[in-house]
């Protein structure tokens, strides 16, 4: 009796197992629709946003580039700027990468070379502007209405305080741009009028 009961509880048992497997594992054509339309605006959404303009919005922004030389010096460059839009926008069927920088600082080593002493020395750029842009495609820097000045001091670590240290020149520039790729960084100040030795130089 007692056997007979056991058997019963599990073929019971068994039965129940089965019919709850196939109710887990059985796909519902309700599902699939669910499934397939959440697949389709997943992707859409996905192509849509490949396709819009999007924009990034920064606090601090801090880059520092290094570029070496034939004698294996590096020339350090700095950027740094309160805050700063980084700009996603499609061209075609690529994208372009532009970031826009407000309150910009920036320290630019020219060269490094060493006295007559031999004692290390470097000339250096630095210059403030109110706003620019870095064209990331073609690693371009521009900016406008720029204060500049151009220095000597001891040292070929980029100095990140002057103290009282004047600068040889110093002047203002309409617009600069300079590229931040290749071994020799190409610097361009256009109608830059500059102080030198209490006597007023214009370049362009």
């Amino acid at each position: 009796m007692f056997r007979r009961a056991t058997q019963i509880s599990l073929f019971s048992l068994a039965v129940v197992t089965l019919l709850w497997g196939v109710f887990l594992t059985r796909v519902r054509e309700t599902d699939l629709v669910l499934c397939q339309n959440k697949l389709d605006m997943h992707k859409q959404s996905g192509s849509k946003s490949l396709f819009e303009t999007t924009h990034q919005y920064r606090k601090g922004v801090m880059k520092d580039i290094y570029f070496v030389q034939e004698d294996l010096s590096r020339l350090h460059y700095r950027i740094e700027s309160e805050s700063s839009v980084l700009t996603l926008e499609p061209r075609g069927s690529k994208l372009d990468m532009i970031e826009k920088l407000e309150k910009i600082k920036c320290w630019m080593q020219d060269k490094l070379y060493t006295s007559p002493t031999g004692a290390p020395m470097q000339q250096m750029r630095y210059f403030e502007a109110n706003e620019g842009l870095y064209l990331y495609a073609t690693q371009q820097f521009e900016a406008q209405t720029v204060a500049l000045s151009l220095f000597r001091l001891p040292g070929h670590a980029l100095p990140m305080h002057f103290g009282s240290t004047s600068p040889f020149l110093k002047g203002l520039a309409k617009d600069v741009s300079f590229g931040l790729s290749g071994k020799t960084p190409q610097f361009k100040a256009q109608q830059f009028q500059a102080q030198l030795q209490n006597s007023i130089a214009e370049g362009s």
